[in-house]
């Protein structure tokens, strides 16, 4: 937070406040920060901020609450500002009567415990800030104010409806009547109304939302009975629900029974039925074809004799030799069973039982 020492009067205050003497008005124009640095120089021979950088428009003055002396209200924003700076300057205006030149009145420079003021590319909420100097014994005290931009502070605005509420002709039973505050522990809403009566009742019924047999499901491992109470068991792990009742394939399901299996091995039974064909050639008959030679003795004389003659001819065997094969067709596969389940996102189910 910024640390601004008191306000100084300059040469120009001090000129104005003896010129408001002669029945015309002080009148406070502006409030302006800058970024400039004193480096030891003198306040009241000002004329101007050192680095004049935004105004701050004022939206209330009191002249009245301390004899002497006079605050100023002033909001700012930094809707305009192009450069980032730190505000250590600020600067009262002022001029004598309406027509009269706008002159630096006070002046104070907080130097390094200044607040850094962000440009426009980072916009901050609008600053209400006060600053009180001194007029000394100045006549009719007033302010240029832009009413449109006037902001109440909380204490103002506290100030106010507590005179209000005070006031005899106030319609305070209205006002008594607004809820001030709302506090829930247990399941128990409390309503506080601004006349200090509250009005308790419970804001859930565990029975109406969760009756025994209930079945709740979170993403959140935080049991149901820390937030709505009763006696809760957690579902068994890696079961989904099934409704109850005859399945349009004929098959009931009763309430509370279980079934179904995380992995499954195929029995031959549940084996599709099919066959296996094999084709084995039986060819294999055959003949074989030899060549002999015949001698015969045309004459009747012994074998050898002139009168012998030789003849050669040719045989084949009958066929034979048909046959079969015996195949045989090995096993594969490793017997293992098989994924049952369908795709899944695992959550925290629990059962009211009490």
């Amino acid at each position: 937070m910024a640390k601004y020492p008191s306000m100084v009067i300059t040469k120009d205050g001090l000129s104005m406040i003896a010129e408001s003497q002669g029945g015309q008005g002080l009148i406070f124009t502006k409030v302006t920060l800058g970024a400039g640095d004193l480096n030891g120089g003198s306040i009241i021979n000002l004329t101007d901020l050192i680095d004049n950088r935004i105004n701050a428009n004022i939206t209330a003055i009191d002249a009245t609450s301390r004899p002497g002396q006079v605050t100023l209200t002033a909001v700012v924003s930094n809707s305009e500002v192009d450069a980032g700076f730190h505000a250590k300057e600020i600067g009262v205006f002022a001029k004598i009567g309406e027509g009269g030149t706008e002159r630096l009145y006070a002046y104070t420079n907080a130097g390094n415990y200044a607040d850094y003021m962000p440009d426009k590319t980072d916009p901050v909420n609008e600053a209400i800030f006060k600053t009180t100097f001194v007029v000394s014994n100045a006549q009719n005290i007033q302010a240029v104010i832009d009413k449109s931009i006037v902001y109440p502070t909380v204490l103002e605005m506290d100030t106010a409806i507590k005179k209000h509420n005070e006031a005899e002709d106030a319609h305070e039973t209205v006002f008594n009547c607004y809820v001030k505050s709302v506090t829930e522990k247990n399941g128990t809403v409390t309503v506080t109304k601004g006349d200090g009566s509250s009005t308790t009742f419970n804001s859930f019924k565990l029975d109406m939302c969760y009756p025994i047999g209930s079945i709740y499901m979170s993403t959140v491992a935080t049991s149901p009975a820390i937030l709505f109470g009763g006696t809760w068991e957690a579902m068994p792990a890696g079961r989904v629900l099934l409704a109850q009742g005859e399945s349009e394939w004929g098959v009931e399901y009763k309430a509370g029974s279980t079934g179904g299996e995380h992995e499954h091995q195929l029995s031959v039974g549940e084996l599709p039925s099919h066959s296996h064909n094999v084709t084995v050639s039986t060819s294999g008959n055959h003949a074989h074809t030899f060549t002999f030679v015949k001698e015969y003795d045309a004459g009747g004389t012994e074998p050898g004799s002139a009168s012998w003659r030789s003849n050669q001819g040719t045989k084949t065997t009958e066929q034979a030799g048909a046959h079969t094969h015996t195949v045989t067709i090995s096993n594969t596969g490793s017997n293992s069973p098989h994924n049952n389940l369908q795709p899944y996102i695992a959550v925290f189910m629990w059962r009211r039982t009490a």
